[in-house]
């Protein structure tokens, strides 16, 4: 049914649509507690959380499979392959990759290739915000590349519900969002990829120093012990994206980097290693808060 990584799960849509329901508490109780959020799964009771009155669920099957019929619309008709995944069965995230060649960009000087993404999570514990997030991935690497703060607001590339009702309205405003990334496709992912190219125009003489820095000033532990050292193996992922030794489904693709690093390729060194699963547990909106941190301190500190 799935394969099962460290913090989540990859899974199939199939997976998100399990019976869910709010029933009372059976015990007595306050307010705050009153309702119990119970699922159904391999024909067994399973136990979400406590709540409140006042909790409004909304199932993943109102969500998810409503955003793949948006992409595939005869007004979109936009080509992407998903990614879905959770955390123990409560929390859920889809990367749509948007593999549409329409949208692609390449860095400048390379054949390193992105394209645009949008991330969804949602949750049924309250521990995950229900968000549409748009942003960017490398084709040489699945790891969302998080948007720049500034063309997040100007672009409005961030769509949050917190109720019912604010829910549903936010599938409105994402076939908005599509329509209007359709028309402007250029002019966004050339406010967004300027940023990139700030990074790919800067080159790192001293890759060890430089990714020691940003995890520095981002408060990121350095492990350093038998099993993993930190910077060695972010260093070591640069190196080989620089020298064209990354290896996707077992070849090793040459990304026409001449073996010179850039701010760019340290960048997406440390973003690999932040959602390595081997290596970090955390949530991956967690993930994407540092990850975003990091671009923003890169973006100004060269």
């Amino acid at each position: 049914m799935a394969k099962v990584k460290r913090g989540t799960t990859i899974c199939k849509i199939d997976d998100f649509n399990y019976p869910v329901e709010v029933i009372d508490n059976p015990f007595k109780c306050n307010d705050e507690v009153a309702k119990w959020v119970m699922g159904r799964l391999n024909n067994e009771e399973f136990f979400i959380q406590s709540c409140s009155k006042r909790y409004e669920l909304v199932e993943n099957k109102l969500i998810f499979p409503e955003i793949e019929k948006i992409l595939n619309s005869r007004k979109h008709k936009i080509e992407f392959k998903v990614v879905y995944s959770h955390t123990q069965n409560v929390r859920f995230y889809a990367d749509y990759q948007i593999t549409d060649k329409r949208y692609a960009y390449t860095m400048s000087g390379t054949s390193d290739t992105i394209q645009p993404m949008i991330r969804v999570a949602h949750s049924y514990n309250g521990l995950t915000k229900y968000r549409i997030i748009f942003g960017y991935f490398r084709m040489v690497c699945s790891n969302g590349l998080t948007i720049p703060v500034q063309e997040m607001k100007k672009y409005n590339l961030v769509i949050i519900g917190k109720h019912t009702e604010s829910i549903l309205y936010s599938l409105k405003q994402l076939n908005t969002l599509l329509t209007v990334f359709a028309k402007e496709a250029k002019q966004i992912t050339r406010a967004i990829v300027d940023k990139y190219e700030l990074l790919g125009g800067r080159m790192v003489v001293n890759v060890n120093d430089r990714v020691k820095e940003v995890l520095n000033q981002n408060k990121i532990a350095m492990v350093n012990n038998a099993k993993l050292n930190t910077v060695n193996d972010i260093v070591s992922r640069i190196i080989k994206e620089a020298n064209g030794e990354t290896e996707v489904e077992g070849k090793k693709v040459d990304l026409g980097y001449n073996g010179n690093v850039n701010d760019f390729l340290v960048y997406n060194g440390i973003n690999q290693y932040l959602n390595d699963d081997a290596i970090n547990i955390k949530a991956p909106e967690k993930r994407m808060e540092i990850d975003s941190k990091i671009l923003e301190y890169m973006l100004v500190n060269a």
